[in-house]
């Protein structure tokens, strides 16, 4: 087992694997031509979004699916020679691009979902140099990794990302409202804090800019999803998570692995993951850490009983995980607190969520009851 590596490694070798049309049988020129304009440095270009459509029906109904990629890509060797690296790379990059999806909903939305299939364990661009009995099985290979009703639930969810980013952004930009107010009070300052209104004057424009940044980039299609086929069947961390993505020297991608779409987390199903959308693209997009995460608990403090609980928890047990509350500066560079927050601001969560994802453990260890909980209103403090 390995651990996972940015995309743009991959990317890199499918970028080097387009070549010239030439490359490619005469019956595929119209796709040879456009796969430059699709499979570029910075990623893949939305105006090609119908380019893995095409591939697709190109195949479809073939006898055997690696006899019509290497076909395409004039990568059937002959009796004398075998076909090179170069000509196998290319056969396994309409492989890949056999298994990209575009969404787009609107013109305000695009997305890139890579769903290779299922029984690989790396990406098929790895394989350009194994040999060609092991080839012609990547090429053969169908079954995705995720099911077309999972592709649909992860398009939903980035569609509801970003909504919830847009309506979290009119909150970043008009700070001075008081339900606003409130809103960022609740996720990003502490409520002993000696100036509240400044700490949220001085925090809500940088907030709207780094969300800015996340919208646009949902707009304009630099976002790709995918799995680590190197995880599959490992029993890794990172295939039991939920999602990751790099933040440094990497295209907009995240990672969705098995744990998206369970129940563990502090919310469940639609709502969780547009959560987990936005938790993950503020990494990307905004270089957020991971200080504490929801089901650790994330309320901001500084003092207070909460505090006091929390530092009382950790003295004790050094190493204790599901107890966390944030300073200032934690808090507003936390990427589950950003999170939360979108929900919160879009009237995507209850009470009893807001409880569980600030600190509902942090109430276990005061004693109250649930409905003290309730009635003591840590949800609007």
């Amino acid at each position: 087992m390995v651990d996972p590596s940015p995309y743009m490694t991959i990317h890199k070798k499918l970028v080097a694997a387009v070549q010239t049309p030439d490359k490619y049988s005469s019956d595929w020129k119209a796709i040879a031509e456009s796969l430059a304009k699709l499979v570029r440095d910075d990623g893949f270009h939305y105006l090609q979004g119908a380019l893995p459509e095409q591939i697709r029906r190109k195949v479809s109904g073939a006898k055997s699916l690696a006899k019509a990629f290497r076909a395409a890509a004039k990568a059937d060797g002959g009796l004398i020679s075998k076909p090179s690296d170069n000509a196998r790379s290319r056969a396994l990059l309409l492989k890949t691009l056999a298994h990209l999806y575009f969404y787009e909903t609107g013109g305000d939305r695009k997305l890139w979902i890579l769903s290779t299939p299922s029984a690989l364990t790396a990406h098929p661009i790895e394989f350009a140099t194994d040999s060609d009995a092991l080839v012609d099985q990547v090429l053969n290979a169908s079954t995705e990794i995720f099911s077309d009703d999972q592709k649909r639930r992860i398009d939903a969810g980035v569609t509801t990302a970003l909504r919830w980013i847009e309506r979290a952004m009119i909150v970043a930009g008009d700070p001075g409202r008081p339900e606003h107010k409130a809103l960022l009070k609740r996720w990003f300052i502490p409520a002993t804090h000696a100036n509240i209104d400044g700490a949220i004057a001085t925090f809500a424009p940088a907030l709207r800019r780094g969300l800015l940044k996340i919208a646009i980039g949902l707009k304009i299609g630099d976002l790709i999803l995918l799995d680590d086929p190197a995880q599959r069947g490992t029993g890794s961390d990172w295939e039991n998570s939920e999602a990751y993505t790099f933040t440094r020297n990497d295209l907009h991608a995240v990672w969705v692995e098995p744990g998206f779409w369970g129940n563990g987390n502090t919310l469940t199903g639609a709502t969780n993951w547009a959560r987990i959308i936005v938790h993950e693209l503020s990494h990307n997009y905004c270089q957020t850490a991971d200080h504490s995460y929801s089901w650790q608990g994330l309320l901001p403090r500084e003092s207070d009983v909460f505090r006091r609980v929390n530092n009382a928890r950790v003295a004790v047990q050094p190493g204790f995980a599901a107890v966390r509350t944030l300073t200032l500066d934690q808090c507003q560079n936390n990427a589950d607190s950003w999170a939360f927050f979108c929900a919160d601001a879009a009237g995507a969560l209850t009470d009893r969520d807001r409880i569980a994802a600030l600190g509902n453990k942090l109430y276990e260890d005061t004693g109250w009851t649930a409905a003290q909980r309730v009635e003591r209103k840590l949800v609007t403090q």
